[in-house]
């Protein structure tokens, strides 16, 4: 088992993962949106690789900064496959993440993760490895 940087190659892997947690993405639209994250040098994505190269979950992080608060990491998106669930795969990966987002150079003070309310076993996930409840998201489609 591994944790390693995702690669254009992964979209197949990302898109079938995704699904499993209801975002519908195709593995093209997975690959276009890959191309354009991947250079980025204030996001990171992240897969956990299987001995097989398996994809077991990924996680999706950035850094940025907000007039009003400064500067803070965020994690945009986070799945685990079904089945490895529980396992510690989510924990590590999570962990990864929060130590790309602290030694970026944009030193973050704070982690933000919006999760969907209907989620509460990922919830008290995060909250069993330190994160606190302290905001509602709100959405708006504005477009296809």
């Amino acid at each position: 088992m591994s944790i390693r940087d995702a690669q254009s190659i992964d979209a197949k892997q990302i898109s079938i993962l995704s699904c499993q947690f209801g975002w519908n993405a195709s593995e093209e639209d997975v690959k276009s949106r890959l191309e354009v994250i991947l250079p980025r040098s204030d996001h990171k994505i992240l897969v956990y690789e299987n001995e097989v190269g398996e994809i077991l979950g990924w996680i999706h992080a950035r850094v940025d900064i907000i007039v009003s608060s400064g500067r803070y990491g965020e994690i945009l998106a986070f799945v685990v496959r079904e089945g490895s669930r529980g396992l510690g795969t989510g924990r590590e990966l999570l962990s990864r993440a929060e130590h790309w987002i602290k030694h970026h150079e944009y030193n973050a003070t704070s982690i933000v993760i919006r999760c969907n309310n209907e989620r509460r076993r990922t919830h008290a996930f995060y909250t069993r490895n330190g994160y606190s409840i302290t905001m509602i998201g709100l959405r708006k489609q504005i477009g296809g």
